[in-house]
């Protein structure tokens, strides 16, 4: 690592880290992997990845309990699995043990270190200790890698993503996965019905050439361990932490999406988090067809987008950008007027003026831009474009040009497609 970079992650860890314990261990890993763990069996450590002969990862699984959760036992059956079978407790609270002779695992007690996690700080609080730990390892030389992996206790990674060479230019790395199901239960319908939901999503960003387009798993990621200390860590929020720290991430370099096998995540209903895959799933569930729930977004939704990306550097330079003219000549009025619209609330004016006052040429006031319009607000703008317009609609809507059928084969097929446009391909990992 650069000057440079180690200068950022020395100010980072300085200033702004959440470090309950520093523990002094005196092994030493080429890896580290974060896991998040609330009411986990230990049967999830039999799906941690093994790395190449040679090398060691470290596992920093993070017991948690929100202070929603009045049950003190939660955590017990995972806390009492590693606490029998550890090796070394370098600090109260914290326990060190090996699963296999490459794979240790370092178990962070946030319930015993800080009580109950506070609700509005959520599974965000536990994912910044557990990477803001790992970054400190980096920093004492236990972890010779420059990227923390970012997992889930129901995922399982191919090995070959632990050691992987990513683009110099990549701040982080939204990997392939697949929920891991039987389609034709409920769980399954529910989740391959969500799963396509995020496929298509990222695909319409992707015709509307929007540098958002990337899936933001927290189950699947990777990233930068200087980026990580540029941005300030992942944000304290009780669910969409990993949404809101890859869009942060994005503004400081790519976000690479690799092809190639999928992370494999354990389908499950859960209320862990307020929102996100668990959440959604459990609606989906309770509904009898989840295939007929309206919630996928109308195509011309990104067909404004990719309109407003275009337009946007031509607006920059104009005194007085007429939005809504130009827009009304590639888009039907009334969508072009809500568009301009959604623009003007999300504050386009002003973000045009600093852009221009602040790019010294096209590729600095384009950069500009994309910094604005980033994918919090590229999500603000499509879902206030459905709501505006009426026409979320149901998976059966959305492909009845392909086929008007929705049996759980058909819905394996539909997304065998979107994995395979992506080269994404699923492996069987033993």
């Amino acid at each position: 690592m650069t000057s440079h970079g180690q200068a950022v992650i020395d100010k980072y860890l300085s200033r702004y880290a959440l470090l309950p314990a520093r523990p002094a261990l005196k092994g030493q890993w080429q890896q580290v992997m974060v896991i998040p763990c609330f009411q986990e069996s230990p049967d999830f450590l039999q799906r941690v990845p093994k790395p190449i002969r040679g090398q060691a990862l470290l596992v920093i699984c993070l017991l948690n309990r929100p202070d929603t959760c009045t049950d003190p036992s939660a955590n017990s059956a995972l806390r009492t699995f590693i606490q029998e079978r550890a090796t070394a407790w370098p600090l109260p609270g914290l326990a060190l043990c090996s699963i296999t002779s490459a794979v240790d695992v370092l178990l962070v007690d946030l319930d015993r270190l800080e009580g109950p996690i506070p609700h509005k700080e959520g599974v965000g609080r536990v994912r910044r200790i557990g990477c803001d730990l790992a970054l400190w390892l980096m920093q004492q030389e236990r972890v010779k890698a420059d990227w923390i992996h970012s997992c889930d206790a129901d995922a399982q990674w191919p090995a070959r993503y632990l050691t992987e060479s990513w683009p110099l230019d990549a701040a982080a790395v939204s990997l392939p996965f697949q929920h891991v199901m039987h389609a034709e239960t409920a769980l399954g319908r529910a989740t391959l019905v969500y799963e396509l939901w995020l496929h298509d999503y990222v695909s319409g960003l992707e015709s509307a050439r929007s540098p958002y387009a990337f899936h933001t798993l927290g189950s699947c990621c990777s990233f930068s361990a200087r980026c990580y200390a540029a941005v300030r860590g992942v944000p304290l929020r009780a669910g969409a932490e990993d949404f809101y720290l890859l869009n942060k991430l994005a503004k400081v370099g790519r976000v690479h999406r690799p092809a190639g096998p999928a992370v494999l995540i354990q389908a499950r209903a859960s209320d862990r988090v307020p929102f996100g895959t668990g959440p959604a799933v459990q609606r989906l569930m309770a509904t009898s067809a989840p295939e007929t729930v309206p919630f996928f977004y109308h195509p011309h939704c990104f067909t404004a987008l990719n309109t407003v990306l275009e337009k946007m550097p031509t607006w920059v330079d104009r005194q007085t950008p007429a939005i809504n003219d130009d827009l009304a000549m590639q888009l039907p009025v009334e969508l072009a007027g809500d568009a301009a619209e959604l623009l003007d609330k999300l504050g386009i004016v002003t973000a045009l003026r600093h852009a221009k006052r602040q790019g010294g040429d096209k590729a600095q006031r384009a950069r500009q831009l994309h910094t604005w319009f980033d994918g919090f607000k590229t999500l603000k703008f499509i879902n206030g474009l459905g709501d505006r317009q009426g026409s979320h609609l149901t998976l059966e809507q959305l492909q009845a040009g392909h086929s008007s059928s929705c049996t759980p084969k058909d819905l394996l097929a539909r997304r065998a497609v979107s994995l395979a446009a992506w080269g994404w391909h699923t492996t069987r990992i033993p």
